[in-house]
């Protein structure tokens, strides 16, 4: 059994508290939070104790691992504390804005010894593990073309996601979970094209992105987080090769609340066949930290998310920045 210490109790700090109830080998002990906490639904459904200072969290000998819910602007300072206690990590995503500043991440995790793993959702999404084992297959080998969407509107339960500084707006919040996802399957970028829309803030709310593989592969990929009030939170997926194609399509609410019971389609076309895909209905985010808190107990590596994976879809990422500001094509350098 690992001791959790959650930081965080906003949107995704609940969605990581209520997976941990259903994980057999791990409890949250403590939750810090600045705010005061009056949600019965929230204390009624664990058994932690809750603190203000972040310090006292880390003093605490029973906690194991600090599990990281805040903004994006202040991941690296609370994970090289917690480094620097000697606690494991984990990290919602993006892990942080700069490849400096992962640098920086890096050099504590490895000088204290610790584990980091960071949340890249959607190794863990059944749809998206089905797509990643077609690809491995027969189905769905040597993949030409890949479309992604992510669509929806601004995070409403916080300001912070509008301010660049702070999350790197739909950049690097939301379109990291399909560039991401296609490192995962087509491996390394080649060059990458962009073109988006800023908020009055400066961030990068919508993105459009062309990325050139050194496998000869395509994608386009794109984010928004400006789309009007009232539509629905919507991510599609469609992988083709010379002869197959796999196309996912699910649109669900505001953000991804009850999802599960959301408009879905999941279908395998070919020349000889055409199916529609049923996966299994396991919470993502239980499939997640399950993994990495199994990770910790048995002192294993992180095969789904190495650390060399979340920096080079960092790198990815600042090209593709790069690439909006300047309007070139740009090479992502190894």
């Amino acid at each position: 059994m690992k001791n959790v210490g959650l930081v965080g109790l906003g949107f995704i700090g609940k969605t990581h508290l209520a997976a941990y109830n259903h994980i057999e080998n791990a409890r949250v002990k403590v939750i810090c939070t600045k705010n005061k906490v009056t949600d019965e639904q929230t204390t009624g459904q664990c058994q932690a104790s809750f603190v203000t200072e972040y310090d006292d969290l880390l003093r605490d000998q029973e906690i194991d691992i600090i599990d990281i819910c805040l903004p994006t602007h202040l991941h690296e300072q609370y994970i090289i504390k917690a480094a620097n206690a000697g606690k494991h990590i984990i990290c919602e995503k993006p892990l942080t804005l700069t490849l400096d500043s992962a640098s920086r991440i890096m050099a504590a995790v490895k000088r204290n010894n610790v584990h980091l793993f960071v949340a890249h959702v959607l190794r863990f999404w059944p749809e998206y593990k089905t797509i990643k084992s077609y690809s491995q297959s027969d189905k769905l080998k040597n993949i030409e073309i890949v479309h992604a969407k992510r669509l929806g509107q601004v995070p409403a339960w916080s300001s912070w996601f509008q301010y660049p500084e702070k999350s790197g707006g739909a950049l690097y919040d939301l379109h990291l979970h399909d560039i991401d996802f296609v490192y995962y399957l087509l491996g390394e970028v080649n060059s990458v094209y962009a073109v988006g829309n800023k908020n009055r803030y400066g961030a990068w709310d919508h993105v459009m992105t062309t990325l050139s593989f050194k496998n000869g592969g395509k994608a386009f990929v794109e984010a928004s987080q400006r789309m009007p009030a009232g539509f629905p939170f919507t991510m599609s997926f469609r992988a083709q090769t010379s002869r197959s194609t796999l196309d996912f399509h699910v649109a669900a609410g505001e953000n991804i609340e009850n999802i599960n019971e959301s408009n879905k389609y999941f279908v395998y076309c070919s020349y000889q066949d055409k199916a529609h895909i049923e996966t299994d209905d396991s919470d993502p985010f239980q499939n997640e930290l399950s993994y990495f808190v199994n990770c910790v107990e048995n002192n294993q590596d992180n095969d789904v998310i190495p650390l060399m994976d979340v920096l080079y879809t960092l790198k990815v990422l600042q090209a593709i920045e790069v690439s909006l500001k300047t309007g070139d094509k740009v090479r992502v350098m190894r």
